[in-house]
């Protein structure tokens, strides 16, 4: 739905996207890229788990792979791993942030294993003043709602939030 539409009774208020997250400097150097499991579609807003010979080519659509031996999951976004934070935010989150704004009530929600990228999009790469990392969809909304704010004087606002996290099973 592009910025500014109006939702339509029927469609979900509800998005789930995915995003494979960069390899860190050790995956780097100790993996073989070729030998990698998992790519994403965005074209088709999937992602595929290929069992050998991991290459897109002669996948041009999700049924294209449903033919194979591989596994396909489609969702409302897919991210590769060549994918920004700041690309993450503008096509998932921002538009949240901008129903917040407007009065809504907004949620957004990272889920994953161990080590699958969410603190990291969430909170962004620890150092950012000094190593060039990029800020997380956190600094991003707070930025994005502070700048409305300041922008709209005429209003009051009342900004509440709450961040969870749930590590091993604890709160």
């Amino acid at each position: 739905m592009a910025r500014g539409e109006q939702q339509s009774s029927n469609e979900s208020s509800i998005n789930v996207a995915i995003r494979l997250r960069p390899l860190n400097n050790r995956e780097l150097s100790s993996t073989n890229l070729a030998d990698r499991a998992w790519r994403a579609i965005p074209e088709t807003n999937s992602i595929i788990q290929l069992e050998s010979a991991p290459s897109l080519k002669g996948i041009s659509s999700p049924s294209s792979v449903r033919r194979s031996s591989s596994s396909l999951f489609t969702y409302d976004r897919a991210f590769g791993e060549d994918t920004t934070t700041r690309d993450v935010y503008d096509g998932v989150a921002k538009c949240i942030v901008d129903g917040v704004v407007s009065g809504l009530n907004g949620t957004i929600f990272a889920y994953g294993q161990t080590s699958s990228g969410k603190t990291y999009t969430m909170q962004g790469r620890k150092g950012m003043e000094n190593e060039g990392g990029e800020e997380g969809i956190i600094q991003m909304a707070a930025r994005d709602i502070f700048g409305h704010v300041a922008d709209h004087p005429d209003r009051e606002y009342l900004i509440r939030t709450s961040f969870l996290e749930i590590y091993n099973e604890q709160v």
